[in-house]
């Protein structure tokens, strides 16, 4: 199976694979042969560059309501294309959440209420990125701690991603001590985290529960990236949404993006030099080889 360094090369399929082939088959003998190997890494590095993309966007919105916004809210992002949306307070149920229209985003992971009105939250995904959904619903309680996640495949590591809904009027020592035992359950040395919402504290301020908050997240090397007011009405400016991040050996970058929807403003996170295969390659390489989202193959 081919790898990718951290400089994002891609080295040649492991020995492994070929020991599966035929010992009488030539085309074994031919792809043994060192020069052979050398020639191929190098075709490989020579088109990583067209077929490795990098640079991975993560959108968190507080939507109130995803129906009768969806062109409005999709239209602005087409310039540029976020690999992930993660939606709070989408105000869904399971039935209706699965048939909203986002292309080329699909639901892949979602929490909805079913006693209460409104809340929830939801991770959609670009189509051509592979991820698998991470089961927390167990944690989730309706306006304490809605949540779901899911597990997003990356060439370096895999990228956990959580996205959080708190009500301003829900329990919140259920919320940080179930927090904690999702991040616990989760937490893994070799993965990226990231955990984003609407916490419904605000972080502009020091107080009991934001020093609780952070304390509990800095115990999983998590720390809060976003520095700019996320809610600005008439009276109050807030920062109650916030992007927590694990991953301090990657540059990124938070803004924000005011579509004129709400009185919550978008956060954009843009981590640099993550690197991902781009889905849309299928490259032929001298009759031999294909890149495919995860695999290098061989075709004998």
């Amino acid at each position: 199976m081919a790898t990718v360094n951290s400089q994002g090369t891609t080295s040649c399929i492991d020995d492994t694979v070929l020991n599966k082939q035929s010992s009488n088959n030539p085309n074994v003998s031919k792809i043994r042969n060192p020069e052979y190997h050398r020639n191929c890494k190098q075709a490989f590095n020579s088109i990583n560059e067209k077929h490795l993309l990098k640079n991975f966007l993560i959108l968190h919105q507080n939507i109130c309501g995803i129906l009768r916004k969806t062109d409005e809210f999709l239209i602005p992002l087409f310039e540029i294309s976020p690999q992930v949306l993660c939606l709070s307070e989408h105000h869904l149920g399971i039935d209706e959440i699965n048939k909203i229209n986002f292309s080329p985003y699909t639901v892949r992971a979602q929490y909805c209420r079913q006693y209460c009105k409104k809340g929830g939250v939801a991770i959609f995904v670009n189509n051509n990125i592979q991820s698998n959904i991470i089961d927390i619903e167990q944690f989730s309680k309706e306006k304490d701690l809605e949540v779901c996640a899911l597990r997003i495949s990356l060439l370096q590591k895999s990228l956990i991603t959580i996205c959080i809904y708190r009500s301003p009027t829900g329990n919140f020592k259920y919320f940080v001590n179930q927090l904690g035992t999702i991040l616990n359950k989760i937490f893994r040395a070799k993965s990226y985290i990231i955990v984003c919402g609407d916490f419904n504290i605000n972080h502009l301020e020091t107080n009991n529960r934001h020093n609780q908050l952070q304390s509990l997240l800095a115990s999983f090397n998590l720390f809060s990236t976003v520095t700019f007011p996320t809610r600005i009405t008439s009276n109050t400016s807030t920062l109650i949404d916030n992007t927590c991040i694990n991953i301090s050996s990657c540059n990124y970058k938070v803004s924000p993006l005011s579509n004129g929807l709400l009185d919550y403003d978008t956060q954009i996170m843009e981590i640099l030099n993550l690197y991902y295969v781009n889905p849309k390659s299928i490259i032929n390489l001298q009759g031999k080889w294909i890149i495919t989202p995860c695999l290098i193959l061989l075709l004998l």
